[in-house]
Formats: C-alpha cells, structure tokens, sequence
C-alpha cells in the first residue's frame, strides 16, 4: 500500500470510517483505492459502493456520531456530499466483485482488476483526466487492455454488445482536454498519456474490429 498518496486529514478520516465499522458492508473503489494499490497520484475523495442496499438515514446518523457530514444528494441507493470536508459518496452497486478485496486501516478495497473494470466504464460516460491517467497507469504496470476488457466482461456481462464503444471511448479526450492534471507522484504528461491512448486504439481496433 502507498498510504502517502492520501493526505493526513484524509487518513484520518478514512481510519474513523474503518473504526466505527459503518461501511463494513462497503467497499471503497475509485481514484483513492487506485492511488492507495498502485502510489501513481495523491487523491482526495472517498467512492464507497456496496451490493447490499442500505438506510440512507441510518448510514446518515451513524457518520455525524464521528465526524462531520454533509448531504449534496441522496436517493434510496445513493449518497453524496462530504464527509470531514472530504468529498463522500456511496452507491448500491448491484454488480460482483470479480476478486477479494483488501484491507486498509479497516477498509474494504476493491482489486485493482474490479476497478480496471469500472474505470472503463468511467470512460464510456464521461472520461475524466484522472480515469485516463489511472488507465494508462493500470495498462502500464498491471494490466494490457485485453486483460482488462475481461475483467469488464466478468463484472459487467457486457463485452460483446459493448467492445467498439470501450475501444472508441480511449481516445475520446473532449472532457478530460478541459480537466487539469491531479497531482501526480510518478510524474507523466497528458500528451504522452492521449498518445499511448490512441496507439492502444490502433491496435486493438486492428486485433478486434
């Protein structure tokens, strides 16, 4: 683990929330989980997701009695806000895990290769600047993208009605063009990320399509 690439404030926070025991059903994803596993970036934010539902208001209660929490949205299956003043969110995620997940202060973490595979799903909605960096960082120390497509494919059930999509959407930087680069540690810059991006396009285009 790289626990470095969490500031202190955040690690604290993330240590209350392994304490109290709230999220044991949870498991934390996205950009922290990655930076915690691979040491690439700093990263501030907490992304828990859980397959069983649960109380909105009882998780809500449960947060206040060790920090300060705050409610941007909120439906039946989802929460969003902030947690300590660090953004929080949590989502019923009905899909499987495909590995065991790790532990972190208390934490659940999700496997690199279940957040492979929701990083590219990531690229398919919106692309970030940071989903395109982590990608090219599990590309080019965990993972080609063949590997990860079958990761998608064990989470998702959907590779063969959605691998055009997945190969197009790495090269499409619209968004993340916009977005300024997060704070690395392994230094890289984002020509060289959109150039390594749209080799992989190439060649899986001419492996797939």
């Amino acid at each position: 683990m790289f626990p470095g690439t969490l500031p202190d404030n955040t690690q604290h926070s993330l240590a209350l929330l392994g304490k109290s025991k709230i999220l044991d059903q949870a498991y934390l994803a996205g950009e922290s989980s990655l930076a915690l596993q691979l040491g690439h970036r700093r990263s501030i934010d907490f992304d828990f997701f859980s397959k069983a539902e649960f109380n909105v208001d009882e998780i809500k209660k449960q947060l206040n009695k060790i920090g300060s929490h705050e409610v941007d949205n909120e439906s039946p299956k989802t929460m969003v806000g902030k947690f300590n003043e660090i953004k929080f969110s949590y989502f019923y995620y009905p899909y499987p895990l495909i590995k065991p997940t790790k532990k972190f202060l208390n934490i659940n973490l999700a496997s690199l290769e279940d957040i492979a595979g929701m990083k590219l799903v990531a690229i398919t909605d919106r692309g970030t600047r940071k989903d395109f960096i982590d990608l090219y960082f599990l590309a080019k120390k965990c993972f080609p993208f063949e590997k990860m497509f079958g990761f998608y494919d064990k989470k998702y059930q959907k590779l063969s009605s959605n691998l055009f999509t997945l190969i197009k959407s790495l090269q499409f930087y619209y968004d993340a063009d916009n977005k300024e680069m997060p704070e690395m540690i392994e230094k890289v810059e984002w020509e060289e990320v959109k150039k390594f991006m749209q080799k992989e396009v190439v060649r899986l285009a001419n492996k797939y399509i």
